[in-house]
């Protein structure tokens, strides 16, 4: 009797952890497929003028990359550089604490913001500290460097302003709550959003808030501009369109899946071709109209998007918790080609364009350079957990887990040369 009880409950057991593990593939299948289909696109709203990375100003010949995504668009794509693999490591610096983010710059400096703090100005030319400020932090968020001005958010829930020259802190401006969404400056404005589901524009004149607009969800993305609009997303899964001059809000329009416990907006927008790209935890990449707010496209990965996407040259490259890096036709969405880093490999943070090399990196610790137009890999670096490359004409500059690395490419020795002799005469 009492071995018939005990194979009884272990039948029991064994129904009871396989009903457990058909429910857990249930909730999964929902939050990445939840209901509806996916959507090919057409040329609605699709403008062949507004190409992406074409509205940053370059100074002295060097390729700046002063804030978040490059441009204010935060297309993420560098068409100036002439960076091609293999590259050669002359520096790295060790920021000692975990870099979410990675660096802006302007022609001689790189600004980088840590999790205990710390906020880095690291000479472009050897990767030695100019200086370093101690702040209350963390940060998870890259600056904006404007002239000799940099602009800092951070989780404690201040704006911090900074005089590049001496890291002094110049002023402040106090949210209500949390800030992990990367400035943005245009003009005499700053604006950013908060966890509380606020966007501010402070004036960098008066350091006041001059409008605020409220989403229904925390903003942790950062906006992106393009003719007089901002755009962003929030964690109800709305993607929002806001007048810059007044905060007033233009279109909102909702992208979560129905049936699905995934749909937040992390990703910050990249705007191009009169479209706004997106990706979500629902696990699809998103085109949206500009203009309209209109869905034109819609496009599955197999698991959650937290990655910003980047857009050059007609194409839309986002990478998926599935551990794939995608390409896809920025007119209607079609996949153009798909890279498969492994399983253990998810991709969350965003992607880099840097002349016609794609570059990311995995939660495993792996940055990849893929070709933009076929996928294949060019280059690879044991480093990098999120978002990591920016560059200017002559080097490439990636952050890591910790560190920040310096690469000069061989056929950029001579500019690299030149702009170290102009740097230290």
């Amino acid at each position: 009797m009492r071995n018939i009880i005990r194979r009884l409950l272990g039948r029991r057991v064994v129904s009871a952890v396989l009903g457990v593990g058909v429910l857990i593939a249930l909730i999964a299948g929902l939050i990445v497929l939840g209901a509806g289909a996916d959507r090919r696109g057409d040329s609605t709203e699709f403008n062949e003028r507004e190409r992406p990375g074409t509205n940053v100003d370059l100074a002295d010949g060097f390729a700046q990359w002063p804030m978040w995504g490059r441009t204010p668009a935060r297309d993420r794509f560098d068409a100036n550089a002439s960076l091609h693999p293999p590259f050669r490591k002359i520096w790295n610096y060790r920021a000692k604490s975990l870099l979410e983010f990675p660096p802006a710059g302007d022609e001689l400096y790189l600004y980088l913001g840590a999790n205990d703090g710390k906020i880095h100005a690291i000479r472009k030319i050897d990767g030695t500290a100019r200086w370093v400020t101690q702040t209350p932090g963390p940060i998870a968020s890259t600056p904006v460097v404007v002239g000799n001005r940099l602009y800092v958010t951070e989780m404690d829930g201040a704006l911090y302003v900074l005089d590049t020259e001496t890291g002094s802190i110049d002023w402040t401006f106090k949210a209500k709550s949390r800030l992990e969404s990367s400035p943005l400056v245009i003009g005499r404005r700053v604006y950013f959003g908060a966890h509380d589901g606020t966007v501010y524009a402070v004036s960098t004149r008066r350091h006041r808030a001059v409008w605020t607009y409220h989403a229904d969800a925390p903003v942790k993305g950062a906006l992106a501009y393009r003719s007089g609009r901002l755009y962003v997303g929030s964690y109800d899964g709305k993607l929002h369109a806001i007048r810059a001059g007044d905060g007033s809000g233009v279109w909102a329009t909702p992208t979560r899946r129905e049936f699905s416990f995934g749909g937040s907006l992390y990703s910050t927008p990249a705007v191009a071709y009169g479209r706004v790209y997106v990706g979500s935890t629902d696990g699809r990449v998103y085109s949206i109209g500009a203009t309209s707010g209109k869905i034109i496209w819609v496009r599955s990965t197999g698991d959650w998007v937290y990655a910003s996407p980047a857009v050059a040259e007609g194409r839309v490259f986002a990478g998926s918790y599935d551990g794939k890096m995608y390409a896809f036709d920025a007119r209607t969405g079609d996949v153009l080609w798909d890279f498969n880093t492994g399983s253990s490999e998810r991709i969350s943070g965003s992607a880099t364009v840097i002349g016609k090399i794609v570059y990311f990196s995995t939660l495993g610790g792996t940055t990849y350079g893929l070709d933009t137009a076929t996928g294949k890999v060019r280059w690879t670096f044991a480093d990098g957990r999120y978002s990591p490359i920016v560059s200017d004409v002559s080097r490439l500059f990636l952050a890591g887990y910790t560190k920040v690395y310096g690469f000069v490419a061989p056929s950029a020795n001579s500019r690299a040369n030149g702009a170290t002799r102009a740097a230290t005469s």
